[in-house]
């Protein structure tokens, strides 16, 4: 399973990462908004987790970017699990309406993310 985690923290990069290689992942990393569109143009992923607030371009900003690039060019749908410390229903609406997948809310378990990780692939 190849992943694309965006998160500026590098330490919960780390983390994260940590995470995804122990269930066998090939994960790629991208700091920022703007770096996780790139990376999406550039490679193919099964699926995207999204940090909610970046620099440059937020999480939000990049999914909208993403899901304009797959509807412009057909391209099938890439599971986006948003990663956040807010999840009140303003947030959660947020997500919907950009195309978000899912959601997981920081801090998390290695099995929370594995687990709301599959939720989002079972939608692909």
């Amino acid at each position: 399973m190849k992943l694309l985690c965006v998160e500026d923290n590098g330490a919960m990069q780390g983390l994260i990462g940590s995470m995804l290689l122990s269930g066998g992942a090939e994960v790629d990393y991208a700091s920022n908004g703007r770096e996780a569109v790139e990376a999406y143009e550039l490679s193919e992923y099964d699926a995207i987790l999204m940090d909610m607030e970046m620099p440059v371009m937020s999480g939000l900003e990049a999914t909208r970017e993403i899901r304009q690039i797959e509807y412009g060019f057909h391209l099938h749908h890439t599971p986006i699990l948003f990663l956040t410390g807010h999840a009140d229903d303003n947030r959660l609406a947020q997500f919907e309406a950009v195309g978000g997948d899912g959601h997981l809310c920081k801090p998390f378990t290695p099995e929370a993310l594995l687990g709301a990780l599959q939720g989002v692939l079972s939608l692909k």
